[in-house]
């Protein structure tokens, strides 16, 4: 059976070219911004690539879904990245986010059993969980006897389409194992940091660059104005100065981490869009 395509939502560094490139060429058939509601969004678990927070993405209201939708469909919610690709290119974001890719073909395996796409069957265990978290994961353990402590595959509820997946990094809710305890337990941190929080308590390189990443999304007007608002002028500065030689290189990095057409990219990601601010680029 040929598995149909998975559509992602991405809200953090992989909203742009910088922080896509770690993934090499990751072709999609279509990407497109969105709002991404009932969420809140932040830095809070200390990275496996380097001495830093990576951003997390919760729930807002625990029993009810993630909901994404058209990017000017409401004024409400945070933006991010929805992007299509094949179930083999899903595998590789996952193990990228600390996920085994054994474990994605082992549920799309129970999904073609169920006769059901991927995200469409772990959409129909979240609603069988009525919607509470912990009991979803525990429910995807149970199915395939994994878990992992850095991000778990969670539905989103997509407005007019097929349900979405993006990756949710578990905290005090568990990962789904009690023997598997989540990074931000391990390390004391459960909370949702904004930028300048979390530049506090690492105020390195590596979290700079990171940051850069993520802010990166706002070249192709997707902004992330919620977890910058606040910045110091020291910090302000310090982000301008990684951000000034990245810039001009970031819409053609963007296009060809995803193999998208320049006319396609206007489209979806210029036209019509207000501008955006890029730390005032």
């Amino acid at each position: 059976m040929t598995h149909p395509p998975i559509t992602l939502i991405a809200y953090g560094s992989l909203m742009s070219g910088l922080g896509l490139a770690g993934l090499g060429h990751l072709p999609v058939t279509r990407a497109e911004p969105v709002r991404v509601r009932n969420v809140r969004r932040g830095f809070g678990k200390l990275s496996q690539y380097g001495d830093r927070y990576a951003m997390v993405l919760e729930p807002l209201r625990l029993r009810e879904p993630i909901v994404a939708d058209g990017a000017s469909a409401n004024a409400d919610g945070l933006d991010a990245l929805a992007l299509t690709m094949s179930l083999s290119d899903f595998s590789r974001v996952a193990v990228r986010e600390g996920y085994q890719a054994a474990a994605v073909f082992a549920l799309m395996d129970r999904a073609i059993a169920a006769h059901a796409a991927l995200p469409e069957h772990l959409w129909q265990m979240l609603v069988a969980a009525d919607f509470d978290v912990a009991r979803y994961r525990r429910s995807l353990f149970d199915a395939i006897g994994y878990t992992s402590p850095h991000y778990v595959p969670h539905p989103v509820e997509m407005a007019g389409a097929r349900p979405a997946l993006t990756f949710l990094a578990p905290g005090s809710e568990g990962s789904g194992s009690d023997s598997v305890v989540p990074v931000r337990v391990r390390t004391a941190m459960t909370d949702v940091l904004s930028l300048t929080a979390a530049w506090r308590l690492k105020p390195n390189d590596s979290q700079l660059d990171y940051f850069a990443m993520c802010l990166l999304a706002e070249v192709h007007n997707m902004s992330l104005r919620d977890v910058r608002d606040g910045l110091d002028d020291e910090l302000h500065a310090l982000l301008r100065t990684r951000l000034a030689s990245e810039l001009m290189l970031e819409p053609q990095r963007f296009r060809a981490a995803l193999g998208l057409d320049a006319d396609v990219y206007a489209a979806q990601f210029l036209s019509g869009a207000s501008a955006r601010s890029c730390l005032d680029k």
